[in-house]
C-alpha cells in the first residue's frame, strides 16, 4: 500500500508543528506509523518536544528550487511533508508535483493549509499570499486565532466560500481540533487540479505537457524570461529574520 502523503502550507511561526502534534496524536490509529519531515530551513521550536512524544518519526527534506529532496523513511504509513515556511509556496507545490509524478509508493492523501490568523490580520496586504496556498488546499485550518474578532475569521470563510473554494475550514483553537480523523481523510477538496493524473498524448512533448499543465493552474504560469505572471508577496520579508 501506498504512503500517504500530506503537504502542509503554512509560514514559519503558524504553529503548524503544534497542531500536527494532535493530528497525528488523536487522528491516527495505533498500527499507523508516521513520519514528519521539516525543511531543512525551518528552525527548532519548542512544540518539537511534544511532536516527538506522539512517536512520529522526526527528519528533513531539502528545497534544491526547483526540486524537493525527500527520503521517505521505511515503514512509514504516513508522511507529513512540512513545506519551507520562509519561501515561495508554489515553487514548492510545482516541485512536489514532479517529485511525486517519479514515486509510484507514494500517494497525495491532502493538502493542508495551516493559515496564521495573526499574521494575515496584521498584515493584509498578504492576502495574495493566503490566497495561493488556498488555491492548493484540501483542508485549511485557520490558526494562531486567539484573541481576533469572530466576524474578521467569518469574513475570512465567506471570501473563500463566495469564490466556491471547497475545502474543510476550520479554526484550530489553542492548536487542538475538533476531530482530526476527519482532516486526515484522503479527499481531494483543492481548486487547484496540478496532482490530478496527467494522460498524455501519444505525441505529446515535454514543452506541451508543461504548457497545458500551466495552463490548468494559473499560478504555474511563467512569462517568456521565466519569472511568475501572477506574483505573489515574499513571505520571509514579513517573518521574524527579514527577506531569505
Amino acid at each position: 500500500m501506498a504512503v500517504q502523503l500530506y503537504f502542509i502550507l503554512g509560514n514559519a511561526g503558524a504553529h503548524r508543528r503544534a497542531v500536527l502534534t494532535d493530528l497525528i496524536a488523536e487522528g491516527l490509529t495505533p498500527a499507523d506509523r508516521a513520519a514528519v519531515l521539516l525543511s531543512t530551513g525551518e528552525a527548532p521550536v519548542e512544540a518539537d518536544t511534544a511532536l516527538e512524544r506522539t512517536g512520529a518519526v522526526m527528519a528533513r527534506w531539502r528545497w534544491l528550487k526547483p526540486e524537493v529532496d525527500v527520503d521517505v523513511p521505511e515503514g512509514v504509513t504516513h508522511l507529513f511533508l512540512v513545506a519551507d515556511g520562509r519561501s515561495n509556496p508554489v515553487d514548492q507545490v510545482e516541485g512536489l508535483r514532479e517529485w511525486l509524478l517519479m514515486r509510484a509508493d507514494v500517494q497525495l492523501a491532502r493538502v493542508i493549509f495551516m493559515a496564521d490568523a495573526a499574521l494575515l490580520h496584521a498584515k493584509p496586504e498578504l492576502a495574495r499570499w493566503f490566497d495561493a496556498c488556498a488555491h492548493y488546499a484540501d483542508v485549511l485550518l485557520l490558526t494562531r486565532a486567539e484573541g481576533i474578532d469572530q466576524k474578521w475569521i467569518n469574513a475570512l470563510e465567506t471570501r473563500y466560500r463566495d469564490q466556491h473554494y471547497p475545502f474543510l475550514f476550520e479554526v484550530a483553537r489553542k492548536d487542538v481540533l475538533k476531530n482530526p480523523a476527519v482532516i486526515l481523510v484522503p479527499e481531494a477538496r483543492r481548486v487547484s487540479q496540478v496532482f490530478d493524473e496527467d494522460i498524455p498524448l501519444a505525441d505529446e512533448t515535454d514543452e506541451e505537457m508543461a504548457a497545458a499543465m500551466a495552463e490548468n493552474d494559473f499560478y504555474f504560469v511563467r512569462t517568456r524570461g521565466g519569472t511568475r505572471v501572477q506574483e505573489i508577496p515574499n513571505i520571509a520579508a514579513y517573518l521574524p529574520g527579514g527577506a531569505k
